[in-house]
């Protein structure tokens, strides 16, 4: 099993997370900068080694070096958790976070999910505690 990062992070970090998130391969700083300033700049194109280099220290981010040189082959970046592992990282440092919390956190979700059809997630609720239970035997 992978090490987890464990480190709270900033919301700057946290945009940056989301545009690697959205993206379907690791992304280099241009294009990273180009999404991040598409609508309204999420940072300053002067702090991205900053956030990347913060990210890469908490284990969030992990650099691709490809070797060459000019734009389409620099280092490209990509984030070592996914989205709904960085949300379980963050319920899971929640002071006084107990395993036995689960079900109330996953009541308050649909509570805050109103109008969504839950039967796809129950369906997936129901198999993830059918593969735990096969583990267990």
């Amino acid at each position: 099993m992978q090490k987890l990062p464990s480190s709270s992070i900033t919301a700057s970090e946290l945009a940056l997370l989301q545009i690697l998130w959205g993206a379907s391969r690791p992304l280099n700083k241009q294009e990273i900068l180009e999404k991040a300033n598409a609508d309204e700049p999420m940072f300053a194109k002067n702090s991205f080694h900053l956030l990347a280099n913060e990210l890469i220290a908490k284990g969030y981010l992990v650099p691709i070096d490809n070797g060459g040189i000019g734009r389409k082959n620099a280092r490209r970046y990509a984030p070592t958790v996914s989205r709904n592992e960085f949300l379980a990282l963050q319920v899971r440092s929640a002071q006084g976070y107990t395993p036995m919390d689960i079900p109330d956190i996953l009541s308050s979700l649909f509570d805050l999910s109103p109008g969504a059809d839950l039967e796809p997630v129950l369906d997936g609720i129901e198999q993830v505690i059918r593969k735990r239970r096969q583990v267990r035997e």
